[in-house]
């Protein structure tokens, strides 16, 4: 049996390292019948402790000590022997102790004096000490971080939650973000703030509680934790959070200082989290509705003290859903609905593009951290056969909208025909499922259905290439009025096996693709060191190029990213692309819109080709924005695939 530890000493008790705090001696002696009183004779103790581990600092357990398993007495270290009582210190480590104590005192006092600048291992530039400068204005931090693509904002928050972190105004964190999003989050606090986050998801609690025991709480044990948007919602997250909410609002009294569950909440990609848009009621527009995922949100948020939300497109173009999230960051400025104030708005909103970083710069002669883009377009001439049947299925789309006595085409004719804009092949597989769906018959309103579904504001990059996202879904509500009424008897059915019958066929769209990659990327028979990535808007389009390019012997040096890729495999797919050629022999990125958010792609590569083009601006931004963005130094280089013109 270890001996019995005094008050002040430190043990290791359960993995963990504590402080013995007080010690309570059994009250009562045992009796005989307890068990195992010959071998362990004399009185038990209560040993009140205090943890020392950073996660759980101050936490406090109690055990009774005789009844402990594998628990022991830390051996007392002494003083450092280099310690001379009669002797003086090096004038040198006495000059860098007071220094380090004089800055200290100097920056928690003043709020114009930064510490996270100099203590990150980021790069930073002028322009992002922006956002930590308003915080440290503000009694309370409330920032709608909404600066163009590439910027660094993920490097601004970093610097947020360090600073506040090193002012004692904040110790818990959360961060809630995209599930692809969560283990780039993790790396880049950890490398570049040395702040060490959990990813709390269904498998970190299971190992939370085989470790800490069946009640253990994630929530309350890590005090820096990330979570995904997904997985908030959920029953299980809301029944973690649950007790986090009712102790904080269970302190919420002037006696106390713990009002909240946490202390700085960070929302990245908040767009994701704002209130759908506006649906038509038949008698006008709507009242935007509030998926799961803002409720979960908008409690969260009224339980942190600190918010930080992230967002380079936070206004969808409904004001409605922009108010919504404006309340989120901050509920005493702004009220949903309501027309926000514009002094109130600046104060809260930070919003920079890449061309406002470079009209500061121009003139000065310092080095800015943007390059200018180049855009332009790769000339194919169309396949014959190709605009044929294209001109074909459009007249079936309009002698149809002319029988329904519509004078335009509707949603889902211009699916259709998106569709097949993106590949033969893309048709084809939309054709097969779309004859097996049924038809839900709902009825939507022209404007609202056009902007939210054709535009892609209401879609969700972790949609993409599944048939249940809001395109198809569209396209089973269209069903009901039979956009493809006009087309002749079996001639449908003709349509689609032709078109899949392209698999594994290029046209002159994807044979441009492929002359343009073999420029670049070969020399012959030896590959260079240029990288490209390349951009699609659905999975069945991306499966097609991927095994022509395979047939072209592109095969090892091919990665994808799409909606089905797991976090972890889109992080090792951006390492990869990342790292340099000579050690990663990767050279063509196949991606769709799932990649759009989140992914740095601009190490080794400056190329991006679109090869279809998405009917919502915001997604090409987000597509430009992985290789046009801090840390860039070549020339982003932005294709398109543009058909030649008819004479």
């Amino acid at each position: 049996m270890p001996q019995l530890p005094e008050p002040g000493q430190v043990v290791r008790v359960r993995g963990a390292v504590w402080a013995v705090t007080d010690i309570l001696e059994q009250g009562l002696s045992r009796s005989p019948a307890d068990e195992g009183l010959a071998s362990r004779p004399g009185l038990q103790h209560v040993v009140v402790l205090q943890s020392l581990e950073e996660d759980r600092l101050g936490e406090e357990l109690q055990v009774v000590w005789e009844l402990e398993v594998g628990h022991s007495v830390v051996p007392d270290q002494g003083l450092p022997r280099t310690i001379d009582a009669d002797g003086f210190d090096d004038p040198d480590t006495l000059g860098a102790y007071i220094d380090a104590a004089r800055w200290g005192a100097v920056t928690s006092a003043d709020a114009s004096e930064f510490q996270a600048p100099f203590r990150s291992g980021a790069r930073l530039e002028p322009y992002q000490l922006e956002p930590l400068r308003r915080a440290l204005d503000q009694p309370r931090v409330n920032l709608l971080l909404a600066d163009d693509v590439g910027l660094g904002k993920t490097i601004e928050a970093g610097l947020v939650i360090e600073e506040l972190l090193l002012r004692h105004r904040a110790r818990s964190v959360i961060i809630v973000c995209p599930p692809s999003l969560s283990i780039k989050w993790h790396d880049e606090m950890l490398e570049k703030f040395g702040l060490d986050f959990q990813i709390v998801d269904s498998a970190k609690l299971a190992e939370t509680r085989r470790k800490f025991g069946l009640t253990a709480n994630p929530f309350r044990l890590y005090p820096r934790v990330i979570v995904s948007m997904a997985w908030l919602p959920g029953v299980r997250a809301q029944r973690l959070l649950r007790p986090v909410y009712q102790q904080a609002n269970a302190a919420a009294g002037p006696v106390t200082a713990r009002r909240f569950g946490f202390d700085v909440l960070v929302v990245d990609e908040a767009h994701h989290v704002a209130p759908a848009a506006p649906t038509g009621t038949g008698k006008g527009r709507g009242y935007a509705v509030d998926s799961q995922r803002t409720l979960a949100v908008r409690e969260l948020a009224a339980h942190c003290e600190h918010r930080l939300f992230l967002s380079a497109t936070p206004h969808n173009g409904y004001d409605e859903s922009f108010t919504a999230l404006l309340e989120m960051v901050d509920s005493r400025r702004f009220a949903r609905g309501a027309e926000p104030d514009p002094k109130a708005l600046s104060d809260v909103m930070v919003r920079r593009l890449k061309t406002d970083i470079l009209r500061a710069d121009e003139g000065s002669g310092d080095h800015h951290p943007f390059q200018p883009r180049s855009v332009a377009p790769l000339e194919y001439a169309p396949d014959p056969v190709e605009t044929e049947r294209f001109e074909q299925l459009e007249t079936w789309l309009k002698q149809s909208a002319r029988q329904r006595g519509a004078k335009s085409l509707g949603i889902g004719e211009l699916l259709l025909e998106k569709r097949f804009l993106s590949s033969p092949y893309a048709l084809g597989r939309t054709l097969a499922a779309y004859g097996n769906a049924r038809a839900t018959g709902a009825a939507w309103d022209e404007h609202d259905g056009y902007f939210t579904e054709v535009l892609g504001i209401g879609q969700s990059d972790e949609e993409e290439g599944l048939e249940s996202q809001p395109e198809f879904t569209m396209l089973r509500r269209a069903k009901a009025a039979d956009p493809l009424a006009a087309a002749p008897a079996g001639a449908v059915e003709e349509l689609k096996t032709w078109a899949l019958g392209q698999q594994g066929r290029a046209n002159g769209k994807l044979e441009c693709l492929t002359e343009y990659l073999d420029r670049v990327c070969r020399s012959g028979k030896r590959w260079t060191g240029e990288r490209v990535v390349v951009f699609t808007e659905y999975a069945d389009t991306l499966i097609w190029i991927k095994e022509w390019l395979e047939s072209q012997g592109y095969g090892p040096r091919l990665a994808v990213i799409q909606g089905s890729t797991s976090a972890e495999d889109r992080e090792l797919i951006r390492a990869r692309f990342q790292a340099p050629p000579d050690e990663e022999k990767v050279r063509v990125l196949l991606a769709t819109d799932a990649a759009g958010e989140g992914v740095d792609l601009q190490a080794h590569c400056h190329r991006l080709v679109n090869f279809d083009i998405p009917f919502n601006p915001a997604r090409l931004e987000q597509r430009a924005g992985r290789i046009d963005r801090y840390g860039q130094m070549e020339t982003p280089e932005i294709y398109y695939l543009s058909p030649e013109a008819v004479a």
